[in-house]
């Protein structure tokens, strides 16, 4: 019996050892020819889209099999459009300005039966969640990265840890929307009929959703003086009608937005910025910067600014205004964030939250940063710091994959009392998150 394992250990080793080669080598031939290839081709990057909404879904399936509304899901985007009408909800500003998309979806939600209304909702929130992703691998975004970054990246965006608020909700879509955004404000024109129809819809749209394009339009107009780009002279005089309008909203509506102390200090900085976003986007849903000790979270600023500081020096030029643009944002979260009442500061309250939107921006600029260092970086000590970060971002989206189901409210009950109930009827429904604040306001037609 000995003599024949160790006959079968020697037949089976170089065996093994071969196929193993073989894997390898395969995998080699495919990154060389995603490396040399600008972009996938429209069917593939319909599968891509495909691909990325199925794994979106599959991080809280509930949100489809049980839907119900989210804060102002419910209690603002779908009430003003049910009590007030449609069309006049669309001209009525939240926080001091637009939010279109979230007004179109509760036009969508009008369309079918009050027990299914929060799924148009937040199939508006999935598209715009997954849209980025077939975007990025287009060889419009050819300069950006290369493509097996690119798809890296994409992978990492889809499964990002600590994604709660932003996750399908469609009150946060305009989020993802932004990213779709800023990857077509810096990629280059298209060249169909079809691109072009897109870009004039989406950047159209985009103005008039939320403050993101009065931060990207001077980025916009700076990559056209350097790029010399003039599809970028088009999209920004269409993204400019929107931001106009938002402007003269946020003037005339700025007093709506409660002027509360910030709480600003360095020490708090430190702690949002290595604990919130750095770590979080590490190791998923967790309030780091208020539970970890502070020189814990001054290390991982230093760290994390290390690695990003590093990459931009070295990345396109549309990477950097990508950084920029999100350096931006959450630069304009931390001087004016928008929170429920609460008596304490700003920032105590940011810090105290996890998944918190504000964080989104700035973890991209992180998670993009060690993508490219452990691929790319030259300087031995930026590498192998990448690819530990890239172990541990690992784990954490493995303990943060699946996403936590709203709590149950029993919508379908609370739905079936709303359309039984005679015409003129005031009818109102608890809401998540169940904090007692959150309810949609209803009176039956």
């Amino acid at each position: 019996m000995t003599t024949r394992h160790a006959v079968a250990t020697e037949v089976g080793g170089p065996s093994t050892r071969g196929a193993w080669e073989r894997v390898c080598d395969r995998a080699r031939t495919l990154l060389a020819r995603l490396s040399i290839r600008t972009g996938l081709t429209p069917l593939w990057l319909a599968a891509a889209f495909i691909l990325s909404a199925a794994l979106i879904v599959l991080r809280d399936p509930s949100l489809f099999t049980n839907p119900q509304f989210w804060a102002e899901d419910g209690k603002v985007w779908y009430a003003q459009a049910y009590n007030g009408g449609w069309l006049h909800s669309l001209t009525m500003p939240l926080g001091g300005y637009l939010n279109t998309l979230q007004r179109l979806a509760a036009g969508l939600a009008l369309l079918v039966p009050f027990r299914w209304a929060p799924l148009p909702m937040a199939l508006v929130g999935l598209v715009c969640e997954a849209l980025p992703v077939p975007i990025l691998l287009s060889p419009r975004c050819r300069n950006w990265a290369p493509l097996p970054l690119r798809i890296l990246f994409a992978a990492v965006y889809i499964a990002i840890p600590d994604a709660r608020e932003i996750h399908i909700l469609c009150t946060n879509a305009h989020w993802h929307l932004a990213v779709s955004e800023v990857l077509l404000a810096f990629a280059a024109a298209p060249r169909s009929l079809f691109g072009k129809v897109f870009d004039i819809c989406l950047f159209l749209l985009a103005g008039f959703c939320g403050p993101f394009g009065v931060l990207l339009l001077p980025f916009l107009f700076l990559f056209w003086l350097i790029r010399r780009q003039r599809w970028s002279l088009v999209t920004g005089g269409l993204l400019s009608i929107g931001v106009v309008v938002q402007i003269i909203f946020l003037r005339t509506f700025h007093e709506t937005r409660h002027v509360r102390p910030l709480g600003a200090s360095l020490a708090m900085f430190l702690r949002i910025l290595g604990g919130d976003v750095y770590l979080a986007a590490l190791r998923g849903s967790f309030a780091y910067g208020k539970t970890q000790p502070l020189f814990v979270c001054a290390i991982a600023s230093v760290i994390g600014l290390a690695i990003s500081i590093y990459c931009f020096r070295y990345v396109s030029l549309e990477v950097r205004l990508f950084f920029l643009y999100c350096g931006a944002i959450f630069a304009a979260s931390m001087r004016s964030p928008l929170l429920p009442t609460t008596s304490l500061p700003l920032w105590d309250f940011m810090l105290s939250a996890s998944s918190i939107r504000y964080w989104f921006f700035p973890s991209l600029i992180f998670l993009f940063s060690i993508l490219w260092c452990m691929i790319y970086a030259r300087n031995a000590i930026m590498k192998w710091t990448a690819v530990a970060l890239a172990v541990i971002l690992l784990q954490g989206i493995y303990r943060d994959w699946r996403i936590a189901p709203l709590v149950d409210m029993h919508f379908a009950q609370q739905a079936a009392i709303f359309q039984a109930a005679p015409p003129g009827t005031h009818v109102s429904i608890p809401l998540n998150p169940p904090t007692g604040e959150w309810h949609v306001d209803l009176t039956k037609k």
